[in-house]
Formats: C-alpha cells, sequence, structure tokens
C-alpha cells in the first residue's frame, strides 16, 4: 500500500502568516488542539491516541497537546467549523463531512467507485482531481494533511429478509451521515434516510426509529450495534475514508521545527491506521458472526444491479459536479470505465 501524506504550505507563506499574527503567535502555535467526533475505542479514536503519543515523544514539552473524543469538543455537525475558527487544529471527519466548504469532495465517496485504499489515495493525490475538490477547502481555511481508512460500508439491518437487490431496500429506515451525496445514494435506492449523529444511533436502532445502518465493520460493533442487528450485507457501497484536516492558518504559521515533528508523527498515525484498518474490520466481522448475525456476501450479478441503480448519483455528485475530466480519471482509478454510465 502506498501510504503518504498530504503536505501543502510554503516556507513564504508560514513566515507571512506567522508576522501577520502578531507576537501572541508563537504562544498559540504552542497547542495542538485535535476533536474527534469518534469514541476513543473505535479505529480513529486509536489513530489518534497514536498520534498524540507519536506528537509528544517528537516534540515533549514544546507543545501542550489536547485530545477531545466522543465530540466532547465538536461533533460531527459543528468540528468544520470549529477548525476555520481555530478552536481545534487537527480534525478527522469522514470524507463528506467536508462538503459544506468543499462541495466536490462527495465525488471521492460516489458509491460503488472507489473500492480500496490505494484507489482512494491514488485519487487524492492525482493532480486533476485535487484541483477539482480541495482548491475550495484551501480557500476557507482549511488543508488536507493526512489520509486515515475506516473500512467498507456495508449494511446492517433488523428483520427475517436479506437485502441482496436494490429492490430489497425500499422502505427501509435507514440511517446516513448528513453528506448529501450518502443521502443520494440511499434515496436512489428507494430508501427512507433518517440522517442523524453517529452518537445518536444506539438509541434510535433500540427505539425503532431506524431499522438499518451502513457503517463499517469496525464502527458496527465499537457502537454495540451489532448486538441490535440481525443481518449484514456486504455492499461495500464505498470504502469508507478519513481526511485529516488541519487550520490552514495554524499549519502555515507553525515553527518549522514544530511542523516537522508534526509530520512525522502524522506520517506514523498513518502509517499504523493503514496497517490496522484491515484486521480491525476482519476481525470486527468475527464478532458479529460470534453473536450469531449471518453476513451476506453480493453475487457479481446482484453487484451490476446496485451499480445501475446510483447511476444518477454519480451524474449529478461526479460529472456534473468535477467536470468530465476529473471523473474520467475517477472511472480509471476505480477501473469503472466499462461499467454502468
Amino acid at each position: 500500500m502506498k501510504r503518504r501524506i498530504i503536505l501543502i504550505g510554503t516556507a513564504a507563506i508560514a513566515a507571512a502568516v506567522t508576522l501577520a499574527a502578531g507576537p501572541d503567535a508563537a504562544a498559540a502555535q504552542d497547542h495542538v488542539i485535535m476533536s474527534n467526533d469518534n469514541n476513543a475505542v473505535g479505529l480513529k479514536g486509536k489513530t489518534f491516541e497514536y498520534l498524540r503519543e507519536e506528537i509528544a515523544s517528537r516534540l515533549g514539552d514544546a507543545v501542550n497537546i489536547e485530545l477531545h473524543h466522543s465530540g466532547a469538543l465538536f461533533d460531527q455537525e459543528t468540528q468544520i467549523q470549529g477548525l476555520q475558527l481555530g478552536s481545534a487544529d487537527l480534525i478527522a471527519p469522514t470524507s463528506g463531512h467536508y462538503a459544506p466548504i468543499a462541495p466536490n469532495v462527495n465525488a471521492l465517496s460516489l458509491p460503488f467507485l472507489l473500492s480500496s485504499p490505494d484507489e482512494i489515495q491514488e485519487a487524492m493525490d492525482d493532480p486533476i482531481i485535487r484541483e477539482a475538490i480541495f482548491a475550495d477547502m484551501e480557500a476557507q481555511n482549511v488543508v488536507p494533511v493526512a489520509v486515515w481508512m475506516n473500512g467498507p460500508r456495508d449494511l446492517a439491518y433488523t428483520g427475517s429478509d436479506a437485502i441482496l437487490r436494490p429492490a430489497d431496500m425500499s422502505g427501509e429506515k435507514i440511517r446516513v451521515q448528513s453528506i448529501p451525496v450518502d443521502i443520494a445514494a440511499m434515496e436512489a435506492l428507494g430508501a427512507n434516510v433518517v440522517s442523524m449523529s453517529w452518537s445518536e444511533v444506539p438509541t434510535a436502532m433500540q427505539q425503532g426509529v431506524i431499522d438499518a445502518v451502513e457503517p463499517t465493520p469496525n464502527a458496527l460493533v465499537g457502537a454495540g450495534l451489532y448486538e441490535m442487528i440481525d443481518q449484514v450485507t456486504e455492499i461495500g457501497y464505498y470504502y469508507s475514508f478519513y481526511i485529516v484536516g488541519a487550520n490552514k492558518m495554524w499549519w502555515d504559521g507553525l515553527p518549522e521545527e514544530t511542523r516537522t515533528g508534526l509530520e512525522e508523527a502524522l506520517t506514523a498515525a498513518t502509517e499504523w491506521n493503514w496497517e490496522n484498518s484491515q484486521a480491525e474490520n476482519t476481525a470486527a466481522y468475527d464478532t458479529v458472526r460470534g453473536a450469531g448475525v449471518e453476513i451476506h456476501a453480493l453475487s457479481d450479478e446482484e453487484r451490476v444491479q446496485w451499480v445501475e441503480a446510483v447511476q444518477p448519483v454519480w451524474q449529478e455528485f461526479g460529472a456534473e459536479a468535477i467536470g468530465a475530466e476529473a471523473m474520467d480519471r475517477l472511472r480509471e482509478i476505480g477501473g469503472t470505465e466499462n461499467e454502468a454510465g
């Protein structure tokens, strides 16, 4: 697997920002405030903890590290604004949560397109795709500094009938993130979409507000949802990943030695995340099976039906949003040049 960190900014910009910030800037740069919208025991929480340890080992007393888990500082809905305003320095939302400030980021999680960490990293590195997607983000004082993996998003649900074809989704009350492309994908499949924060999901499932979710295996187990469902279908409708975002003014204004230490720590944490994500998800499904939950796999014929059903989503959030050239690159990277659409 290719593992590399996305580093943006020049010494000239850093110097200019530091001068503009005034005499209090150095004190502010001694703080690294990290906000995790998820719990501390899941894959992302563990990656944040690893990052904290790596920063401390490299920079020691030179920085004051704060790490807030479980949305204690900012939740899924408020963390982008908190980062922009400088109340947090580093966050790691699911990629689509950046859509309010960079709408074209939706294209990176088009259903049934990019299906592996390597494909995601290749797309993130591609200059045509980067220009189409990330220019808006940087203009909004947010810079991507790393890519962490989460896992394939599958269907987990209650009831005795297996979901194997798009038609089986009709009427399912499914929770999705407040991300336009996720909502559009499930609506295209005929589901009744309920958008809510992840922290609200267990209660909603227990109360029957929802009867299906589409998380990664590690999130399914981390939230204890595997004890509330009857079946899982491994549709892998997209490979979920996190974009580690930094407040751009803070990042560019860091002293060179501090930023170098952070870059090294992020590289180490990213490598740890990539190496452990697959193992975490495999172990999670072992737990799910052990709880007596039936897990289904799609046949090739069934998968084609899902791909065909989401073609309007590819058009709206792909070609129409980022342009034909960038969309062609995504299809090439995802190996879908000859599929529907």
